[in-house]
């Protein structure tokens, strides 16, 4: 994953698409039910999403798109709520030794539901992330949130197809149409 892969994941999980083909932007819900939810956060956690804890990762969604589109804004970000939340699923630093010989200290939460390990990861990921890579799609029609991940930090669309080959092809037209 990049280093945004859940900041991202959850800011785009209930973000309306426009699908291939399709006429109009669609509403989307990953978090809709159990099964969306596990398959959107399946890199992110070591087990599937029950639907008790739907509610809560819901809640974490909703304040990771708030963070995001601070920072997207150059607004100061509402970690209040992050914290609040975080505050409410304790964790314990642990050390473990990696594959190559090093240590590594991680934070894992003393209950294993899942909104309590992806509010740590969240935070984890918000502590590494560099805030001006954090953006928008540059599409008018797409809104969906990207990682920056280009040595240059040019990058305009959230994925080349479609939303890039979408705005070439755009550009083109109205040129042709200008000449």
């Amino acid at each position: 994953m990049t280093e945004a892969g859940l900041i991202v994941a959850l800011a785009n999980a209930r973000a309306p698409r426009r699908p291939t083909g399709a006429r109009a932007r669609r509403q989307h819900d990953a978090l809709a039910d159990a099964a969306l939810a596990s398959e959107l956060l399946a890199p992110f956690l070591a087990r599937g999403v029950t639907p008790r804890e739907l509610p809560a990762l819901r809640e974490l969604q909703a304040i990771v798109v708030a963070i995001a589109d601070a920072l997207i804004e150059r607004a100061s970000p509402p970690l209040d709520e992050l914290n609040r939340l975080a505050g409410r699923h304790p964790a314990a630093r642990t050390l473990e030794q990696q594959s190559d010989g090093t240590l590594r200290a991680t934070l894992r939460p003393t209950r294993g539901s899942a909104s309590a390990v992806l509010v740590h990861q969240a935070i984890d990921e918000l502590d590494r992330l560099d805030p001006q890579r954090l953006r928008r799609c540059g599409r008018p029609e797409c809104r969906l949130v990207f990682y920056d991940r280009t040595r240059s930090a040019t990058q305009r669309w959230h994925s080349e197809r479609p939303c890039g080959l979408r705005e070439r092809q755009r550009r083109h037209r109205e040129q042709a149409v200008a000449d």
